[in-house]
Formats: C-alpha cells, sequence, structure tokens
C-alpha cells in the first residue's frame, strides 16, 4: 500500500513538472494585442545586439594585438637579419647577446605602445585623438625650450 502511495505521488509530481506552463502560456491569455510578446522580442534584440558588440569588440582587441605583435616584430627581425648576415656570434657573440636583448626590450615597449595607443584609439575615438595632439605638442614645446637651453649654455 505504501509503495502504491508512493508511486501515486511521484507520478503527480512528475505530471505537475511537464503541466507547467511556458510564459507564453500563462500570459497569452493576458496579451490579447501582443504587448507581451514585442516586449520579449525587444529584450531577444537587446541580448542579441550586446551579444555581438562583444564579439566585436573581442574580435578587435586580437586584431589590434596581432597589429601590435608584428609592429614589436620589426626590431627583432631588423637585428637578426643583421645578425645573420654579418655572422656576429662568431666575432663577437657577448655584443650579439645584446644585441638581441635589446631588441626583445624594444620589440616588447614597441608592441605595448602600439598596443596601448590601438585600444585607446578604439575605446574614445577622438577625445583621444585630441588628448593625443595635445600632449605632442607639448613634448615639442618642452623639447625645444630644452634644446634652446642647452644651446645658449654652449
Amino acid at each position: 500500500m505504501m509503495k502504491a502511495l508512493i508511486t501515486v505521488v511521484l507520478t503527480l509530481l512528475a505530471l505537475q513538472v511537464f503541466a507547467a506552463p511556458t510564459p507564453e502560456e500563462m500570459y497569452g491569455s493576458y496579451d490579447k494585442d501582443g504587448k507581451y510578446r514585442a516586449v520579449q522580442e525587444q529584450v531577444d534584440q537587446i541580448n542579441q545586439q550586446s551579444a555581438d558588440a562583444q564579439k566585436e569588440k573581442s574580435d578587435k582587441q586580437s586584431t589590434v594585438m596581432w597589429i601590435a605583435i608584428i609592429i614589436g616584430l620589426i626590431p627583432l627581425v631588423y637585428i637578426g637579419k643583421q645578425i645573420i648576415q654579418e655572422k656576429t656570434w662568431k666575432s663577437n657573440p657577448k655584443r650579439t647577446v645584446q644585441a638581441i636583448a635589446m631588441g626583445l626590450a624594444g620589440g616588447a615597449l614597441l608592441f605595448a605602445i602600439d598596443y596601448g595607443i590601438f585600444m585607446l584609439k578604439i575605446e574614445y575615438g577622438t577625445r583621444f585623438n585630441t588628448l593625443l595632439v595635445v600632449a605632442f605638442v607639448l613634448f615639442l614645446i618642452i623639447g625645444s625650450i630644452y634644446v634652446l637651453k642647452k644651446k645658449n649654455k654652449q
């Protein structure tokens, strides 16, 4: 008897899970003019737009990273070409190692600067361009004042 009662209760619980109405079924009777469906479609569109924007941002970041890596490898490739052509590892191995280390450091710095500038340009657009121009002009003014003072001292 107890087994039969437990089986009946579990069967009714299982049927209740299958009988649970979907939101569409629940609000369908109240949604005569289609407002619920329209709101649900807007939510779906917003979710899709958010996912698309996230994918586009990820694609831009990976593209910028690869461009910065390629630009960062230029000094190392140039130094490697010089080392191979002149066979400097035979005549001066210490300087060859130093040149490779400098090339790696320069390439890493160039990568970091390029990646940072590209990402800031993508993120902030024209505001970053304005800031970059102001910084460049200030750098030129300070540099020219330094050069003039150094020239006047000599």
